[in-house]
Protein backbone atom coordinates (compact mmCIF):
# COMPACT_ATOMS: atom_id res chain seq x y z
CA UNK A 1 0.00 0.00 0.00
CA UNK A 2 2.58 2.41 0.74
CA UNK A 3 4.34 1.41 -2.73
CA UNK A 4 1.31 2.53 -3.90
CA UNK A 5 0.81 5.49 -2.12
CA UNK A 6 4.54 6.39 -3.26
CA UNK A 7 4.02 5.89 -6.74
CA UNK A 8 0.74 7.95 -7.19
CA UNK A 9 2.56 11.04 -5.03
CA UNK A 10 5.46 10.50 -6.92
CA UNK A 11 3.66 11.07 -10.21
CA UNK A 12 1.61 14.03 -8.81
CA UNK A 13 4.75 15.75 -7.91
CA UNK A 14 6.11 15.42 -11.47
CA UNK A 15 3.06 16.73 -13.23
CA UNK A 16 3.26 19.53 -11.25
CA UNK A 17 6.75 20.17 -11.68
CA UNK A 18 7.82 22.99 -13.85
CA UNK A 19 9.14 22.13 -17.42
CA UNK A 20 6.65 19.27 -17.77
CA UNK A 21 4.93 19.69 -20.50
CA UNK A 22 1.50 18.19 -20.51
CA UNK A 23 -0.53 17.34 -24.16
CA UNK A 24 -1.78 20.28 -25.83
CA UNK A 25 -5.42 20.27 -26.63
CA UNK A 26 -6.07 20.18 -30.63
CA UNK A 27 -6.93 23.59 -32.63
CA UNK A 28 -10.19 21.90 -32.71
CA UNK A 29 -10.90 21.55 -29.20
CA UNK A 30 -13.42 24.17 -29.01
CA UNK A 31 -16.51 24.93 -31.19
CA UNK A 32 -15.35 28.17 -32.56
CA UNK A 33 -11.91 26.64 -33.50
CA UNK A 34 -13.81 23.71 -35.13
CA UNK A 35 -11.84 22.54 -38.83
CA UNK A 36 -14.03 24.02 -41.52
CA UNK A 37 -14.53 21.12 -44.60
CA UNK A 38 -14.73 23.44 -47.76
CA UNK A 39 -15.23 20.52 -50.35
CA UNK A 40 -15.80 16.51 -50.09
CA UNK A 41 -14.85 13.92 -50.48
CA UNK A 42 -13.09 14.60 -47.11
CA UNK A 43 -10.43 12.37 -45.22
CA UNK A 44 -7.82 13.50 -43.08
CA UNK A 45 -6.38 12.45 -39.81
CA UNK A 46 -7.17 14.38 -36.49
CA UNK A 47 -6.76 13.63 -32.89
CA UNK A 48 -8.37 13.59 -29.39
CA UNK A 49 -5.18 14.05 -27.77
CA UNK A 50 -5.36 16.64 -25.26
CA UNK A 51 -9.03 17.68 -25.94
CA UNK A 52 -10.97 18.52 -23.19
CA UNK A 53 -14.95 19.50 -22.84
CA UNK A 54 -16.07 23.41 -22.50
CA UNK A 55 -19.20 23.83 -20.08
CA UNK A 56 -21.40 24.53 -23.08
CA UNK A 57 -20.83 21.43 -25.58
CA UNK A 58 -24.18 19.65 -26.36
CA UNK A 59 -24.83 16.70 -24.41
CA UNK A 60 -28.02 14.92 -26.56
CA UNK A 61 -25.60 12.57 -27.62
CA UNK A 62 -22.94 11.02 -25.41
CA UNK A 63 -23.94 12.82 -22.07
CA UNK A 64 -21.08 11.03 -20.52
CA UNK A 65 -18.59 12.01 -23.03
CA UNK A 66 -15.64 13.67 -21.42
CA UNK A 67 -13.86 15.82 -24.25
CA UNK A 68 -14.75 16.75 -27.73
CA UNK A 69 -12.71 18.16 -30.77
CA UNK A 70 -14.95 19.90 -33.49
CA UNK A 71 -15.43 19.62 -37.33
CA UNK A 72 -17.81 21.57 -39.54
CA UNK A 73 -19.05 21.26 -42.80
CA UNK A 74 -22.00 23.58 -45.04
CA UNK A 75 -23.77 21.40 -47.67
CA UNK A 76 -23.58 22.69 -51.00
CA UNK A 77 -26.80 20.72 -52.15
CA UNK A 78 -29.46 18.61 -50.68
CA UNK A 79 -28.89 14.90 -50.28
CA UNK A 80 -27.22 12.42 -47.96
CA UNK A 81 -23.46 12.53 -46.41
CA UNK A 82 -21.80 9.73 -44.95
CA UNK A 83 -19.67 10.22 -41.84
CA UNK A 84 -17.37 7.70 -40.16
CA UNK A 85 -14.49 7.74 -37.80
CA UNK A 86 -11.27 4.74 -38.10
CA UNK A 87 -9.87 4.22 -35.01
CA UNK A 88 -11.37 6.81 -33.15
CA UNK A 89 -14.14 7.93 -30.89
CA UNK A 90 -17.91 8.14 -31.27
CA UNK A 91 -19.48 11.02 -33.17
CA UNK A 92 -22.55 13.06 -32.94
CA UNK A 93 -23.79 15.87 -35.41
CA UNK A 94 -25.62 18.98 -34.77
CA UNK A 95 -26.77 22.44 -36.82
CA UNK A 96 -27.49 25.79 -35.01
CA UNK A 97 -25.42 28.22 -32.99
CA UNK A 98 -23.40 27.30 -29.89
CA UNK A 99 -25.20 27.01 -26.89
CA UNK A 100 -28.28 26.33 -29.32
CA UNK A 101 -27.24 23.29 -30.82
CA UNK A 102 -29.78 20.28 -32.14
CA UNK A 103 -28.61 17.08 -32.87
CA UNK A 104 -29.58 15.52 -36.26
CA UNK A 105 -32.44 12.81 -36.02
CA UNK A 106 -30.73 9.68 -36.31
CA UNK A 107 -27.40 10.99 -36.83
CA UNK A 108 -25.56 10.23 -33.15
CA UNK A 109 -23.08 7.03 -33.57
CA UNK A 110 -22.08 5.30 -30.43
CA UNK A 111 -19.81 2.96 -31.51
CA UNK A 112 -15.99 4.01 -30.87
CA UNK A 113 -12.81 2.35 -32.76
CA UNK A 114 -14.88 2.56 -36.08
CA UNK A 115 -18.08 4.22 -36.45
CA UNK A 116 -20.32 5.24 -39.67
CA UNK A 117 -23.36 7.45 -39.96
CA UNK A 118 -26.03 8.47 -42.75
CA UNK A 119 -28.05 11.37 -42.63
CA UNK A 120 -30.05 13.95 -44.77
CA UNK A 121 -28.30 17.67 -45.45
CA UNK A 122 -29.89 20.54 -47.15
CA UNK A 123 -27.98 22.88 -48.84
CA UNK A 124 -26.87 26.03 -46.83
CA UNK A 125 -27.06 24.64 -43.95
CA UNK A 126 -23.98 24.40 -41.33
CA UNK A 127 -23.46 20.68 -40.01
CA UNK A 128 -21.40 20.72 -37.16
CA UNK A 129 -19.70 17.21 -35.60
CA UNK A 130 -18.36 16.78 -32.41
CA UNK A 131 -15.95 13.58 -32.22
CA UNK A 132 -16.86 12.41 -28.09
CA UNK A 133 -14.28 10.51 -26.19
CA UNK A 134 -15.71 8.70 -23.11
CA UNK A 135 -12.85 9.40 -21.16
CA UNK A 136 -10.57 12.28 -21.61
CA UNK A 137 -7.25 10.17 -21.30
CA UNK A 138 -7.86 7.96 -23.64
CA UNK A 139 -6.91 10.70 -26.12
CA UNK A 140 -5.81 9.43 -29.79
CA UNK A 141 -5.54 9.99 -33.55
CA UNK A 142 -7.64 8.68 -36.01
CA UNK A 143 -9.11 8.75 -39.21
CA UNK A 144 -12.29 11.04 -39.90
CA UNK A 145 -14.31 10.93 -43.92
CA UNK A 146 -16.89 12.88 -44.77
CA UNK A 147 -18.76 12.03 -48.40
CA UNK A 148 -21.89 12.35 -50.35
CA UNK A 149 -24.11 9.05 -50.49
CA UNK A 150 -26.80 9.27 -53.25
CA UNK A 151 -30.44 8.73 -51.89
CA UNK A 152 -31.68 5.05 -52.20
CA UNK A 153 -32.92 4.56 -55.99
CA UNK A 154 -36.01 3.01 -55.21
CA UNK A 155 -36.80 6.30 -52.29
CA UNK A 156 -40.03 7.69 -54.66
CA UNK A 157 -43.04 5.12 -55.61
CA UNK A 158 -42.74 5.76 -59.27
CA UNK A 159 -38.85 4.57 -59.11
CA UNK A 160 -40.21 1.39 -57.24
CA UNK A 161 -37.41 -1.01 -57.68
CA UNK A 162 -39.12 -4.42 -58.77
CA UNK A 163 -38.87 -7.99 -57.23
CA UNK A 164 -38.94 -11.41 -58.36
CA UNK A 165 -40.37 -14.27 -55.80
CA UNK A 166 -38.86 -15.62 -53.38
CA UNK A 167 -36.90 -13.18 -52.73
CA UNK A 168 -34.57 -11.33 -49.87
CA UNK A 169 -35.44 -7.61 -50.42
CA UNK A 170 -32.68 -5.04 -48.49
CA UNK A 171 -31.88 -1.42 -48.16
CA UNK A 172 -30.95 1.70 -45.82
CA UNK A 173 -33.55 3.85 -44.88
CA UNK A 174 -30.90 6.56 -43.67
CA UNK A 175 -30.37 7.00 -47.74
CA UNK A 176 -34.88 7.27 -47.66
CA UNK A 177 -37.22 10.52 -47.89
CA UNK A 178 -40.37 11.20 -47.41
CA UNK A 179 -42.34 12.11 -51.06
CA UNK A 180 -44.87 15.17 -50.14
CA UNK A 181 -47.57 13.59 -50.92
CA UNK A 182 -46.73 9.94 -49.84
CA UNK A 183 -49.04 7.35 -48.53
CA UNK A 184 -48.18 6.62 -45.36
CA UNK A 185 -48.78 2.90 -43.45
CA UNK A 186 -52.33 2.81 -41.44
CA UNK A 187 -50.39 1.12 -38.53
CA UNK A 188 -47.53 3.17 -38.76
CA UNK A 189 -48.36 7.21 -39.74
CA UNK A 190 -45.08 8.47 -37.98
CA UNK A 191 -42.33 6.32 -40.23
CA UNK A 192 -41.69 8.95 -43.16
CA UNK A 193 -38.38 7.87 -44.49
CA UNK A 194 -39.40 4.98 -46.72
CA UNK A 195 -38.05 3.36 -49.85
CA UNK A 196 -40.58 0.96 -52.39
CA UNK A 197 -40.62 -2.23 -54.46
CA UNK A 198 -43.13 -3.34 -57.07
CA UNK A 199 -44.24 -7.17 -57.07
CA UNK A 200 -46.55 -8.88 -59.41
CA UNK A 201 -47.34 -12.26 -59.24
CA UNK A 202 -47.30 -14.82 -62.33
CA UNK A 203 -50.04 -16.71 -60.50
CA UNK A 204 -52.26 -16.02 -57.65
CA UNK A 205 -50.80 -17.06 -54.45
CA UNK A 206 -50.78 -16.22 -50.12
CA UNK A 207 -47.54 -14.35 -50.07
CA UNK A 208 -45.94 -13.42 -46.56
CA UNK A 209 -43.57 -10.44 -46.09
CA UNK A 210 -41.26 -10.62 -42.75
CA UNK A 211 -38.18 -9.15 -41.21
CA UNK A 212 -35.52 -11.47 -41.57
CA UNK A 213 -32.64 -8.66 -39.91
CA UNK A 214 -32.36 -6.96 -37.03
CA UNK A 215 -34.51 -3.73 -37.76
CA UNK A 216 -37.79 -3.34 -37.33
CA UNK A 217 -39.65 -1.37 -40.21
CA UNK A 218 -43.32 -0.49 -40.47
CA UNK A 219 -44.47 -2.70 -43.66
CA UNK A 220 -47.48 -2.38 -45.98
CA UNK A 221 -48.83 -3.46 -48.73
CA UNK A 222 -50.90 -1.39 -51.31
CA UNK A 223 -52.49 -2.85 -55.13
CA UNK A 224 -50.53 -0.66 -57.70
CA UNK A 225 -53.81 0.14 -59.12
CA UNK A 226 -55.69 2.26 -57.09
CA UNK A 227 -53.08 2.47 -54.21
CA UNK A 228 -55.49 0.91 -51.73
CA UNK A 229 -53.82 -0.54 -48.87
CA UNK A 230 -54.07 -4.08 -48.49
CA UNK A 231 -52.08 -5.11 -45.52
CA UNK A 232 -49.98 -3.30 -43.01
CA UNK A 233 -47.38 -4.94 -40.19
CA UNK A 234 -46.15 -2.39 -37.62
CA UNK A 235 -42.93 -2.32 -35.66
CA UNK A 236 -43.91 -4.94 -32.75
CA UNK A 237 -45.88 -7.29 -35.59
CA UNK A 238 -42.85 -9.49 -35.96
CA UNK A 239 -45.11 -12.16 -37.97
CA UNK A 240 -44.58 -9.27 -40.98
CA UNK A 241 -47.89 -9.04 -43.17
CA UNK A 242 -49.64 -11.39 -45.16
CA UNK A 243 -51.55 -11.14 -48.74
CA UNK A 244 -53.49 -12.99 -51.78
CA UNK A 245 -51.36 -11.79 -54.42
CA UNK A 246 -53.45 -11.97 -57.62
CA UNK A 247 -51.78 -13.39 -60.93
CA UNK A 248 -50.86 -9.87 -63.06
CA UNK A 249 -52.15 -7.39 -60.68
CA UNK A 250 -49.11 -5.54 -59.24
CA UNK A 251 -48.81 -4.85 -55.53
CA UNK A 252 -46.07 -1.90 -53.95
CA UNK A 253 -44.91 -2.90 -50.95
CA UNK A 254 -43.52 0.12 -48.73
CA UNK A 255 -40.82 -0.37 -45.94
CA UNK A 256 -40.55 2.75 -43.96
CA UNK A 257 -38.77 3.92 -40.29
CA UNK A 258 -38.77 7.00 -38.13
CA UNK A 259 -35.79 9.86 -38.66
CA UNK A 260 -34.60 8.02 -35.29
CA UNK A 261 -34.71 4.89 -35.94
CA UNK A 262 -33.53 4.65 -39.62
CA UNK A 263 -31.28 1.97 -40.74
CA UNK A 264 -30.65 -0.64 -42.41
CA UNK A 265 -33.22 -3.65 -43.01
CA UNK A 266 -33.29 -7.12 -44.30
CA UNK A 267 -36.65 -8.77 -45.13
CA UNK A 268 -38.28 -12.22 -46.74
CA UNK A 269 -40.75 -12.34 -49.52
CA UNK A 270 -41.91 -16.23 -49.74
CA UNK A 271 -45.20 -18.08 -50.13
CA UNK A 272 -47.48 -17.63 -46.40
CA UNK A 273 -47.76 -20.80 -44.36
CA UNK A 274 -50.68 -23.03 -44.69
CA UNK A 275 -53.65 -22.73 -42.42
CA UNK A 276 -55.74 -25.63 -40.52
CA UNK A 277 -58.61 -24.14 -38.66
CA UNK A 278 -59.68 -26.40 -35.69
CA UNK A 279 -62.73 -26.86 -33.62
CA UNK A 280 -61.49 -28.28 -30.09
CA UNK A 281 -64.72 -29.31 -28.30
CA UNK A 282 -65.47 -28.66 -24.74
CA UNK A 283 -66.33 -31.26 -22.88
CA UNK A 284 -63.95 -33.84 -24.88
CA UNK A 285 -66.02 -36.60 -24.42
CA UNK A 286 -69.89 -35.40 -24.36
CA UNK A 287 -72.91 -37.01 -23.62
CA UNK A 288 -76.46 -35.90 -25.11
CA UNK A 289 -76.98 -34.15 -22.31
CA UNK A 290 -74.08 -31.71 -23.15
CA UNK A 291 -74.43 -28.46 -24.97
CA UNK A 292 -70.64 -28.58 -26.49
CA UNK A 293 -69.08 -25.25 -27.36
CA UNK A 294 -66.39 -25.58 -29.69
CA UNK A 295 -63.29 -23.00 -29.46
CA UNK A 296 -62.76 -22.47 -33.53
CA UNK A 297 -58.87 -21.39 -34.52
CA UNK A 298 -57.21 -20.83 -37.43
CA UNK A 299 -54.39 -23.00 -37.12
CA UNK A 300 -52.19 -20.28 -38.72
CA UNK A 301 -48.59 -20.02 -37.25
CA UNK A 302 -49.00 -16.51 -37.95
CA UNK A 303 -51.83 -15.88 -35.26
CA UNK A 304 -54.33 -14.50 -37.93
CA UNK A 305 -58.41 -15.47 -36.88
CA UNK A 306 -60.97 -16.54 -38.95
CA UNK A 307 -63.33 -14.26 -40.39
CA UNK A 308 -65.84 -16.45 -42.45
CA UNK A 309 -66.05 -20.48 -42.43
CA UNK A 310 -68.44 -23.14 -41.42
CA UNK A 311 -68.22 -26.08 -38.99
CA UNK A 312 -69.87 -29.25 -40.01
CA UNK A 313 -70.74 -31.25 -36.63
CA UNK A 314 -71.19 -35.04 -38.92
CA UNK A 315 -74.84 -35.13 -38.23
CA UNK A 316 -76.03 -33.38 -40.96
CA UNK A 317 -76.34 -30.09 -38.46
CA UNK A 318 -73.67 -26.28 -39.65
CA UNK A 319 -72.82 -23.69 -37.92
CA UNK A 320 -71.44 -20.71 -39.74
CA UNK A 321 -68.02 -18.96 -38.30
CA UNK A 322 -68.46 -15.85 -37.75
CA UNK A 323 -66.61 -12.81 -35.22
CA UNK A 324 -67.10 -15.20 -32.31
CA UNK A 325 -64.67 -17.85 -31.43
CA UNK A 326 -66.89 -19.94 -29.90
CA UNK A 327 -70.09 -22.73 -31.96
CA UNK A 328 -72.47 -24.46 -29.41
CA UNK A 329 -74.02 -27.89 -30.73
CA UNK A 330 -76.18 -30.53 -28.83
CA UNK A 331 -76.50 -34.14 -30.43
CA UNK A 332 -79.28 -36.38 -30.19
CA UNK A 333 -77.55 -39.77 -30.06
CA UNK A 334 -74.66 -41.24 -28.98
CA UNK A 335 -71.65 -42.19 -31.60
CA UNK A 336 -68.99 -41.37 -33.59
CA UNK A 337 -69.10 -38.12 -35.38
CA UNK A 338 -66.85 -36.59 -38.08
CA UNK A 339 -66.25 -33.07 -37.08
CA UNK A 340 -64.95 -30.58 -40.27
CA UNK A 341 -64.14 -27.15 -40.54
CA UNK A 342 -63.37 -24.96 -43.61
CA UNK A 343 -62.39 -21.59 -42.82
CA UNK A 344 -60.50 -18.81 -44.14
CA UNK A 345 -58.64 -15.56 -42.70
CA UNK A 346 -58.35 -11.81 -43.66
CA UNK A 347 -55.79 -12.02 -45.99
CA UNK A 348 -57.80 -15.31 -48.02
CA UNK A 349 -55.66 -18.17 -46.99
CA UNK A 350 -58.45 -21.14 -46.78
CA UNK A 351 -58.14 -24.75 -44.96
CA UNK A 352 -60.27 -27.40 -43.42
CA UNK A 353 -59.55 -30.35 -41.36
CA UNK A 354 -61.36 -33.16 -39.73
CA UNK A 355 -61.54 -34.89 -36.06
CA UNK A 356 -63.70 -37.58 -34.84
CA UNK A 357 -65.81 -37.00 -32.40
CA UNK A 358 -67.26 -39.88 -29.98
CA UNK A 359 -70.83 -38.63 -28.28
CA UNK A 360 -70.87 -41.79 -25.25
CA UNK A 361 -73.83 -41.46 -22.79
CA UNK A 362 -73.03 -42.85 -19.67
CA UNK A 363 -75.62 -42.25 -16.86
CA UNK A 364 -76.52 -44.41 -13.98
CA UNK A 365 -79.47 -43.28 -11.84
CA UNK A 366 -79.85 -44.06 -7.67
CA UNK A 367 -83.19 -45.07 -6.59
CA UNK A 368 -85.23 -47.80 -4.30
CA UNK A 369 -83.60 -46.67 -0.92
CA UNK A 370 -84.85 -48.73 1.98
CA UNK A 371 -83.68 -47.29 5.39
CA UNK A 372 -85.46 -47.55 8.58
CA UNK A 373 -86.89 -44.91 10.16
CA UNK A 374 -86.38 -45.46 13.07
CA UNK A 375 -83.08 -47.48 15.37
CA UNK A 376 -81.53 -47.66 19.01
CA UNK A 377 -77.96 -47.17 19.59
CA UNK A 378 -76.13 -50.91 19.29
CA UNK A 379 -78.56 -52.04 16.61
CA UNK A 380 -77.38 -52.84 13.41
CA UNK A 381 -79.65 -52.61 10.81
CA UNK A 382 -80.02 -52.92 6.55
CA UNK A 383 -79.48 -49.90 4.07
CA UNK A 384 -80.10 -51.44 0.52
CA UNK A 385 -79.93 -48.84 -2.71
CA UNK A 386 -80.80 -49.85 -6.06
CA UNK A 387 -78.96 -48.58 -9.36
CA UNK A 388 -80.45 -48.53 -12.14
CA UNK A 389 -78.39 -47.86 -15.57
CA UNK A 390 -80.12 -48.03 -19.17
CA UNK A 391 -77.09 -47.49 -21.57
CA UNK A 392 -73.65 -49.37 -21.22
CA UNK A 393 -72.74 -51.84 -18.68
CA UNK A 394 -70.67 -49.97 -16.04
CA UNK A 395 -68.78 -50.59 -12.98
CA UNK A 396 -70.42 -49.02 -10.10
CA UNK A 397 -69.35 -47.48 -7.12
CA UNK A 398 -71.81 -46.63 -4.05
CA UNK A 399 -70.53 -44.98 -1.36
CA UNK A 400 -72.51 -45.08 2.49
CA UNK A 401 -71.81 -41.64 4.14
CA UNK A 402 -72.28 -40.20 7.14
CA UNK A 403 -72.91 -36.59 8.48
CA UNK A 404 -70.76 -35.28 11.20
CA UNK A 405 -71.38 -33.13 13.98
CA UNK A 406 -69.50 -30.28 12.21
CA UNK A 407 -71.78 -30.65 8.85
CA UNK A 408 -69.98 -32.57 6.37
CA UNK A 409 -69.94 -36.23 5.39
CA UNK A 410 -67.51 -38.79 6.04
CA UNK A 411 -67.51 -42.04 4.33
CA UNK A 412 -68.23 -45.07 6.48
CA UNK A 413 -68.13 -47.92 3.70
CA UNK A 414 -68.70 -48.37 0.57
CA UNK A 415 -69.63 -51.49 -2.27
CA UNK A 416 -68.84 -51.97 -6.15
CA UNK A 417 -70.49 -53.83 -8.10
CA UNK A 418 -71.20 -54.74 -12.28
CA UNK A 419 -74.11 -52.96 -13.45
CA UNK A 420 -75.00 -54.63 -16.49
CA UNK A 421 -77.36 -51.95 -18.72
CA UNK A 422 -81.09 -52.97 -18.90
CA UNK A 423 -84.54 -51.39 -19.88
CA UNK A 424 -85.90 -51.55 -16.61
CA UNK A 425 -83.55 -53.80 -14.36
CA UNK A 426 -82.16 -52.45 -11.11
CA UNK A 427 -79.05 -54.21 -8.83
CA UNK A 428 -79.24 -53.47 -5.64
CA UNK A 429 -76.14 -52.47 -3.26
CA UNK A 430 -76.86 -53.86 0.41
CA UNK A 431 -75.40 -52.00 3.32
CA UNK A 432 -75.46 -52.50 7.22
CA UNK A 433 -74.84 -50.16 9.65
CA UNK A 434 -74.49 -50.08 13.70
CA UNK A 435 -75.85 -47.29 15.34
CA UNK A 436 -74.19 -45.58 17.68
CA UNK A 437 -74.44 -43.82 21.12
CA UNK A 438 -73.45 -40.57 19.47
CA UNK A 439 -76.11 -40.88 17.07
CA UNK A 440 -78.95 -41.50 19.66
CA UNK A 441 -77.26 -38.36 21.65
CA UNK A 442 -78.16 -36.60 18.39
CA UNK A 443 -81.69 -38.01 18.04
CA UNK A 444 -80.76 -38.97 14.82
CA UNK A 445 -78.25 -39.65 11.70
CA UNK A 446 -78.02 -37.98 8.38
CA UNK A 447 -76.65 -40.61 5.72
CA UNK A 448 -75.88 -39.72 1.99
CA UNK A 449 -75.20 -42.45 -0.78
CA UNK A 450 -73.71 -41.46 -3.97
CA UNK A 451 -72.70 -43.12 -6.52
CA UNK A 452 -70.18 -42.79 -8.75
CA UNK A 453 -68.62 -44.58 -12.09
CA UNK A 454 -65.79 -46.80 -11.61
CA UNK A 455 -64.50 -46.10 -14.87
CA UNK A 456 -61.59 -43.08 -15.54
CA UNK A 457 -62.07 -42.81 -19.07
CA UNK A 458 -65.92 -41.34 -18.65
CA UNK A 459 -67.77 -38.96 -16.36
CA UNK A 460 -71.60 -39.70 -15.00
CA UNK A 461 -73.58 -37.79 -17.61
CA UNK A 462 -75.98 -36.75 -15.27
CA UNK A 463 -74.62 -36.44 -11.35
CA UNK A 464 -77.18 -34.87 -9.96
CA UNK A 465 -79.26 -38.25 -9.49
CA UNK A 466 -76.53 -40.35 -8.29
CA UNK A 467 -77.14 -38.67 -4.86
CA UNK A 468 -79.39 -40.15 -1.88
CA UNK A 469 -79.98 -38.12 1.58
CA UNK A 470 -82.23 -39.90 4.12
CA UNK A 471 -82.36 -39.83 7.90
CA UNK A 472 -82.99 -42.23 10.25
CA UNK A 473 -83.92 -41.38 14.10
CA UNK A 474 -81.99 -42.95 16.73
CA UNK A 475 -83.28 -43.95 20.20
CA UNK A 476 -80.87 -44.61 23.02
CA UNK A 477 -80.16 -48.13 23.42
CA UNK A 478 -82.18 -50.34 25.64
CA UNK A 479 -79.37 -52.02 27.47
CA UNK A 480 -75.40 -51.26 27.00
CA UNK A 481 -74.44 -52.17 23.49
CA UNK A 482 -71.28 -53.17 21.69
CA UNK A 483 -69.35 -50.79 19.91
CA UNK A 484 -70.33 -49.77 16.02
CA UNK A 485 -69.42 -51.52 13.45
CA UNK A 486 -69.60 -51.33 9.42
CA UNK A 487 -70.36 -54.87 7.52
Amino acid sequence: MRIFIAAVTAALATALLPGVALAAAPPNDDFDNATTITALPFSAKTSTAGATKSTDDPTACHYWGESTVWLRYTAQENGFLRASTSGGPAFGVYTGSRGALALVPGACSYNTGFSADVFPVTAGTTYHFALIENYAWNGREFGFELTTISAAANDNQASAAVTGFPATLEGDLRRATAEPDELTASCGPDAGQSVWFRYTPDRTRSVQLKRTGYSSPVLNVRRATDLSEVDCAGTSDYQGLVFTATAGQSYLIRVAQGVEDAGQFELSLANAPAIKPVADPNPEQPSIFDDITFSVGSGDPLGKPLVSGEVQFGDGATAPITDSETVQHRYAKDGKYTVRVTGTTQDGRTGSSEQVLEVATHDVKLSGLSLPATARAGETKRIKVSVGNTRYDENVRVALMRKSVHGYYEEVGYLTQRVAASPSGKVEFPFAYTYTAADAAAGEVTFKLVASLNNYDYDDAQPADNEIIAVTTVRAAAKTTANARIS
